[in-house]
């Protein structure tokens, strides 16, 4: 029987640590069936969950190639592990990602990936598609965004763009100087007994703040460092997200300058807000994906209802439901020269609870693997409608 060493790593943030406790031992318990789990055995690194990819960085570099990451199918295992795909990746270190639900992972563990490059392009348009644009980034990219680092200078230089940074102190002094331009009794209806009218009222307040910064420094669009909101405010921008990107302008949260540019781009060309996901769960065989995120913009849901944040049990999230369109998915890489780029069709709102709240089942007819194998970091973005030939045309 073959010698396998797990290595775990798990968020500290997770509101609900028996959840990964669970889930940790029924995929250990899948494991044992075929191997022998020891200290002297083959290294995988077994991602619990989002917000881990800081932790692996800390740590890659005492252990050999190539890496082997395990990746759930719940609590945002994948796109983490994603990210740190891409990280290593990027500093051409050889990886392989193991992705399945518990009673496939020691098939899936059996057979050996090809790191493909089907469906990631090479960027290449000499067009300056957000000429004269403005974007903040608000406080830094969130740790764990370790492969999403955009070189401000290329980006002007290839897209025409300006990032501009905001310090997360003068994010706070909005916050605590804010006074909020919508009143909270138009949301009073989607309050339940997880939510208080107080957390609207900061979440709210949150909204007024990002809208100032977004006057003050003249800005089309920012991307905030919201997971220290919850530190501070026990809240989210989830909500401020929503109505920022409805309103017409680009905010993407945790920091992630390449998902801003990508839903600039998205806005830009095709006039429409997008979504922002985490894929959660991927089968090639049977080419379905899971996305989720706890924000989507307000104008793309047929109905929403607040929840709390997944990941902390805080603040205000937003579980919406989608019209079973059509949809294309797309992402550009960090360094701004390759982008992924997928069609499919929204086949079922899901309802999971390990999951972040607004949650889509999408359906592909095109070959899925390079979601795993040539990933542009841990999130994507949906926007309505099949453009894949024509976002090709545009980039390449």
């Amino acid at each position: 029987m073959k010698k396998i060493k797990l290595v775990f790593i798990r968020s500290k943030i997770s509101s609900d640590p028996r959840l990964l406790d669970d889930q940790r031992n029924e995929y250990v318990n899948e494991l044992k069936k075929a191997y022998q789990i020891s200290d002297d055995g083959e290294v995988f690194f077994f991602i619990e969950s989002g917000g881990t990819e800081e932790e692996f960085r800390s740590i890659f570099s005492s252990f050999k190639q190539p890496y082997n990451l395990i990746a759930t199918d719940a609590n945002n295992s994948l796109p983490a592990s994603l990210e740190i795909a891409s990280f290593l990746k990027n500093n051409n270190l050889t990886y392989n990602l193991y992705h399945a639900k518990k009673e496939d992972i020691v098939d899936v563990l059996s057979k050996k990936r090809d790191s493909l490059n089907a469906n990631n392009f090479v960027y290449k348009s000499s067009e300056k598609i957000l000429e004269n644009k403005r974007y903040g980034v608000v406080g830094k990219p969130s740790d764990w965004l370790i492969s999403s680092d955009v070189n401000y200078e290329d980006a002007k230089k290839i897209f025409g763009v300006s990032l501009i940074d905001i310090t997360f102190e003068e994010f706070k002094s909005e916050i605590e100087h804010a006074k909020s331009i919508i009143d909270p009794v138009v949301f009073e209806s989607k309050l339940n007994k997880k939510i208080s009218r107080g957390t609207l009222e900061v979440a709210l307040k949150i909204y007024s703040a990002l809208y100032s910064i977004i006057k003050k420094h003249d800005l089309d669009g920012l991307t905030v460092r919201c997971f220290d909101l919850l530190g501070v405010y026990h809240n989210t921008s989830c909500l401020a997200l929503a109505l920022l990107n409805s309103q017409g302008y680009i905010a993407t949260c945790e920091g992630d300058v390449p998902a801003m540019l990508t839903m600039g781009i998205i806005r830009e060309k095709f006039h429409q807000s997008s979504f922002q996901v985490n894929p959660s769960l991927v089968n090639e065989k049977e080419r379905y994906a899971y996305f989720a995120h706890c924000t989507i913009p307000l104008d793309m849901v047929i109905s929403y209802k607040f929840d709390t944040h997944f990941e902390s049990g805080l603040g205000i999230g937003i579980a919406g439901e989608l019209n079973l369109a059509k949809v294309t998915i797309f992402k550009i890489g960090s360094k701004l020269d390759k982008f992924e780029v997928f069609e499919g069709q929204i086949a079922e709102n899901l309802h999971r609870d390990n999951l972040c709240r607004t949650q889509l089942k999408i359906k592909f007819d095109e070959d899925i693997s390079s979601l795993l194998d040539a990933p542009c970091g841990n999130h994507l973005i949906i926007f309505k409608g099949h453009h894949k030939d024509e976002l090709i045309d545009l980039l390449k």
